[in-house]
């Protein structure tokens, strides 16, 4: 029969067992570590030097103990009982060796130290004491003593690398990687051969090795070789996706969910990354109104594992409108008018023409901002539009947005403190656009804050900042406004840098601009001159970019271009209500060169109309701001009652005479012929039967503050011009014609634009002349009255129509974008006009309306415009379509 021993004897055996554990692994660690341990002996260095040899010999001695004592494996042998040992004799490596074995040491470090002027150089050698062995020598310079510490911690590590061989890395190996290459992975790792083995450095590798994301499994196995660290990671790759298949998809096609997708086939499998474009594709839903839609996703795998297929599995469900929109805690506007504020709505009859009801969840995150920002520049400071709560059931979603409005503030007292720019205080003020505010708007302040920089910077002040101080008064219910200015120092412009011109000349560039190196900073001049650029029409991109120059006083700029193609060929064929066939070709430069000169040559051959036209023009004639332009053409055409033959030329010149106004004064010579008479024809047409000759001059003024030659989206353009023929200028047709013309565009919304032309014109033929009738006034076409042509006067007994002495003519346009990446428009438009014998008579304006496509082609500006008649008369057709390659209004 066993006995068992008592409760209190066995609780002393097992607490005595495990203190003789404990006393072992003590004991064995202590071992191992005193094993690890490097005991060195640092005897002292010979010193080199002119200087005090004692404080060079203590500095670097002191130096390399000190670094070395920081080291976790390393003992230094005390170096009083070094001095004892060495005391009287000579110190070389065999005293070293012996020394080193009576002292327990390890390693023996001994050297010298040379100064040779500023330059400090120390040759150190390692002993290996147990293998009698002498490690490779240790060279290391500086400069000046100041260099003693750098030299000590280099010392040391240099030391460290070579007496502890075991501790440094002998090789790196990588285990379980079949598809990605171990020199991939050894990029992102710190470890590598010949390196000090680092723990720190090995956890940082296992990080950095699965944050490369192909692998689900990283470890690291460390073996010590007499050689050194053996480090060898163990991986286990992630499975490669060889498929992707969505399933129940009717209402997204797979190309829009593909374009969300960051998982793609060929790629690790990253669960985390499936999760998220799970939920993108619910994101889809969303926004397309599949509130319900259930998205679930699945991984199938194949084989060994190493490949699998991912499925996004879908459920649709019915698509949800928005029922109700509703606002809680809305005072100062109703629901109605906030509604209007946001563009995401109810569900109406209209959804099949517009996204009416749908929830966008992004959108309506837009809209809340929206709602936010019009309580703010509405008065309400402390307004908050929170969260909205967004509910459904089967049939229908409910949105209520949560709003804060608090108390409306008026604006108090605005003023300008700090260094006030050179236009007077009031008239500052008189500017601020806060001040034409009844209640606090904060889109004003963002406006003064521009308003008030730019004014700085236009007095060379670049880095001027303006702070805006709101306070408010509750009492009150006022806010007072302070805009405080900091000036800072004068700019000047240094070096105006341009890039990216193969093929422009960098002078046709520089003549654009506004600004010279050495000017006072000014913005506007800056902005000038990047519409200039602009203008030309030469560059796909131009971007504009200032930097700080040597000194605070002087900013570069740096303007970057991207040239396009300047020259356009063309040729085609057509047809036109007027001249049936068309045969048309076109071949013209508009940067001849480089020069920015342009030429053109034009053919057009119809069966009712024949012309050439060839125009050459220099901008910049004797390289100063002279534009020229020389014209040469010759044009047949057949009217329904006679042919004429025109053929001249001209040449005009234009100068600026002040910002944004031009002079022009131009010649025209040209002879035309008047023939093949009908039998009946209007008798002022048979009185003009044969060839005339007009010479001309013709003085205009135009003043253009347009911020695009072909699309303008604001500005106006306004001209005056008066030509003369005859008297001291010859020729047999004598007459004085005057027009005026104004164009004015203005921005709406989402880049619509509105735009109105209007124009008149009078014309009077000198005392005993006649009046030629193609110099008389006709509307209709592309560029006066879309859908009529030949609008004007009539002879009442042939109908023939010969033109009006005086005209008037209204052209009203919205202009929208069609497709932005081709630079297509579309246009819907209004005209009116007529043109009469003598006066005006606005009670007997034609009109039509109409639309059509505009585009800046390769070959120039397209129109494509179809005009249907609000007035239609007798005989005329009630719609036609015009077309034609030229400027828009």
């Amino acid at each position: 029969m066993e006995r068992s021993l008592p409760m209190n004897k066995k609780v002393f055996i097992s607490i005595h067992v495990l203190c003789v554990l404990m006393m072992f692994l003590l004991f064995t660690s202590q071992k191992v570590f005193a094993e690890d341990v490097k005991k060195i002996a640092i005897f002292p260095f010979d010193i080199y030097s002119k200087a005090n040899a004692t404080d060079l010999k203590k500095a670097i001695h002191t130096g390399i103990t000190t670094e070395l004592q920081k080291a976790k494996f390393i003992q230094l042998i005390d170096s009083e009982i070094l001095s004892r040992a060495i005391e009287g004799k000579s110190i070389n490596e065999k005293l070293a060796i012996t020394v080193g074995k009576d002292t327990g040491a390890t390693f023996a470090v001994m050297g010298s130290l040379s100064q040779f002027g500023e330059t400090i150089s120390v040759d150190a050698r390692i002993i290996d004491i147990r293998q009698e062995k002498v490690l490779p020598p240790i060279f290391i310079q500086g400069k000046g003593l100041e260099s003693i510490g750098r030299i000590a911690t280099q010392l040391k590590t240099e030391i460290m690398i070579s007496i502890a061989a075991e501790q440094r890395i002998a090789r790196i190996e990588f285990k379980g990687n079949r598809k990605i290459e171990a020199g991939a992975i050894s990029q992102v790792i710190k470890s590598a051969k010949g390196n000090l083995f680092s723990e720190a450095d090995l956890s940082s590798d296992i990080k950095a090795i699965y944050k490369m994301g192909y692998f689900q499994d990283v470890t690291a196995d460390v073996i010590a070789t007499p050689e050194g660290k053996v480090i060898t990671f163990i991986l286990k790759e992630k499975p490669i996706i060889t498929e992707i298949e969505i399933k129940g998809n009717k209402a997204i096609g797979r190309e829009e969910m593909e374009a969300v997708l960051t998982t793609k086939t060929r790629q690790s499998l990253n669960p985390e990354k499936i999760k998220e474009d799970t939920e993108k594709i619910k994101a889809l839903y969303d926004n397309k109104g599949y509130c319900n839609a259930e998205v679930l996703d699945s991984i199938e795998r194949k084989g060994d594992d190493q490949v699998v297929r991912v499925i996004f599995n879908i459920i649709e469900n019915k698509k949800l409108y928005i029922k109700k929109i509703t606002f809680e805690g809305n005072q100062a506007y109703t629901d109605k008018e906030l509604k209007k504020m946001i563009s995401v709505s109810e569900w109406s009859i209209f959804r099949f023409f517009t996204d009416a009801g749908l929830l966008k969840k992004e959108q309506l995150k837009q809209e809340i901002n929206k709602l936010q920002v019009f309580y703010l520049n509405n008065g309400f400071i402390n307004a908050q539009v929170g969260e909205p709560e967004i509910t459904h059931d089967k049939k229908w979603i409910y949105v209520e947005i949560p709003v804060t409005e608090g108390k409306r503030f008026r604006v108090g007292k605005v003023d300008i403190t700090g260094d006030e720019p050179k236009l007077p205080r009031p008239s500052l003020l008189k500017n601020m656009q806060i001040n034409k505010k009844e209640y606090f708007d904060r889109a004003s302040v963002i406006k003064d804050i521009e308003y008030l920089t730019q004014v700085c910077s236009d007095e060379g002040y670049a880095y001027a900042d303006v702070t805006p101080r709101t306070v408010p008064h509750e009492k009150e219910q006022t806010v007072d406004v302070t805009y405080n200015i900091t000036k800072g120092n004068q700019v000047y412009f240094n070096r105006i840098t341009i890039t990216g011109n193969t093929k422009t000349r960098d002078k046709v560039i520089r003549r654009q601009l506004a600004v010279v190196e050495g000017d006072l900073y000014n913005s506007s001049k800056l902005k000038r001159s990047y519409m200039a650029l602009n203008r030309l029409r030469y560059f796909e991109e131009v971007n504009f970019q200032t930097e700080k120059g040597p000194d605070e006083t002087l900013t570069d700029v740096n303007i970057h271009i991207k040239e396009k193609p300047t020259g356009f060929f063309s040729v085609g064929a057509g047809y036109s209500a007027i001249d049936q066939a068309v045969i048309t070709g076109q071949i013209s430069q508009q940067n001849l060169f480089g020069r920015g000169q342009s030429l053109s040559l034009k053919v057009h051959l119809g069966s009712r109309v024949t012309s050439y036209d060839v125009s050459f023009i220099e901008p910049w004639l004797f390289d100063i701001p002279l534009w020229s332009k020389f014209d040469l053409w010759n044009l047949i055409r057949e009217y329904d009652s006679y042919d004429l033959d025109s053929k001249g030329f001209g040449i005009t010149f234009g100068y600026p005479l002040r910002e944004y106004v031009t002079g022009y004064i131009g010649y025209r010579l040209s002879t035309n012929s008047i023939s093949n008479l009908d039998p009946i024809v209007s008798f002022l047409i048979q009185a003009q039967e044969g060839s005339r000759t007009t010479s001309s001059i013709t003085t205009t003024l135009v003043r253009d503050t347009t911020d695009e030659p072909i699309f303008p989206s604001r500005g106006s353009k306004n001209s005056i011009s008066l030509e003369h023929a005859g008297t001291i200028l010859q020729g047999n047709t004598s007459f004085t014609r005057y027009e005026a013309s104004s164009t004015w565009f203005f921005p709406l919304f989402r880049e619509v634009v509105f735009g109105i032309r209007g124009r008149g014109g009078y014309i009077q033929a000198h005392e005993g002349k006649e009046l030629p009738v193609y110099e008389r006034f006709y509307l209709g076409g592309i560029n006066s009255l879309r859908g009529l042509r030949e609008v004007g006067p009539k002879d009442p007994w042939t109908g023939d129509v010969i033109g009006g002495t005086t005209m008037f003519n209204v052209n009203a346009e919205f202009l929208f974008p069609l497709i932005k990446s081709a630079g297509m428009k579309g246009v819907v438009f209004f005209d009116t006009g007529n043109a009469w014998e003598s006066g005006y008579r606005l009670g007997d304006l034609r009109k039509t309306a109409g639309a059509g496509i505009r585009w800046y082609s390769p070959i120039g500006p397209l129109r494509l415009e179809w005009g249907y008649v609000l007035d239609r008369k007798e005989g005329e057709p009630a719609s036609r379509w015009e077309f034609t390659i030229g400027m828009f209004m």
